[in-house]
């Protein structure tokens, strides 16, 4: 693979940048032991080659079991959950996949959401480290328990009552990040009805970053015009789903 020209993620004009980490950063620090490197990936596809260092996680690892996909765990579940992976409250956590950030960002919430913040995303995946011909293994990867002591932050969760008074608020912009086929109804993804949630505004996820075989975030420029087109702008509340 010919790797395409990327602009550095500090180059891209976001307000925060530091949530990005390089191939090149990763390098340096693979045997780092402050740092647990997350394969956010399906376990097919960590089996098959991840980051040398790189703990693997099972399907929706982050909901309440493979049966109930509707809620994140609950802290003492997310507690073992995160401690099995070797995470502990003082660990750097780098997520890493091969999807534009889809699996990684949504592990980063929800540490977010109980209370880590020292969290980073390999900027570029899977799909950049092997196009630079890092090295991969298929040897799975094991650590002792971490101490993960989950808090709540309930600031960056909408309930239903959120939401529903969201609806008719000016102030506050619902964001779609569905597929056309799920906002139409004609893919529920296996809930019972579809459609969508009223005065709420439409622009699937895919379109935050950019096309070819090595996707990232696209620059600020761009996020800002594409978002701004379907009125979310920084004056407003947002609700995303």
């Amino acid at each position: 693979m010919t790797l395409p020209a990327i602009t550095p993620p500090d180059q891209r004009g976001y307000a925060d940048a530091s949530i990005f980490v390089t191939t090149e950063w990763l390098a340096e620090h693979l045997d780092d032991s402050a740092v647990r490197i997350v394969d956010t990936n399906y376990p097919r596809e960590y089996e098959k080659a991840h980051i040398p260092g790189a703990v693997g996680v099972v399907d929706n690892y982050y909901k309440t079991s493979l049966e109930d996909r509707t809620h994140i765990q609950g802290p003492d579940q997310f507690a073992a959950t995160m401690s099995s992976l070797g995470i502990s409250n003082e660990t750097s956590v780098v997520a890493v996949d091969s999807h534009g950030g889809l699996y990684s960002l949504r592990l980063l919430w929800s540490l977010h959401y109980y209370g880590h913040i020292n969290l980073k995303i390999l900027d570029g995946g899977m799909p950049k480290w092997t196009a630079e011909n890092r090295p991969v293994t298929a040897d799975p990867v094991s650590y002792p328990p971490g101490a993960f002591t989950p808090r709540e932050n309930r600031e960056i969760i909408a309930l239903k009552e959120d939401v529903l008074a969201a609806i008719d608020d000016r102030d506050t912009v619902i964001l779609d990040v569905r597929s056309d086929g799920e906002r139409d109804g004609s893919n529920k993804r296996g809930g019972k009805r579809g459609g969508f949630i009223p005065n709420s505004v439409h622009l699937e996820w895919v379109n935050f970053h950019t096309d070819g075989e090595v996707p990232t975030i696209k620059h600020a420029d761009e996020l800002r015009n594409m978002l701004a087109e379907v009125g979310v702008t920084p004056d407003k509340n947002v609700i995303t789903y």
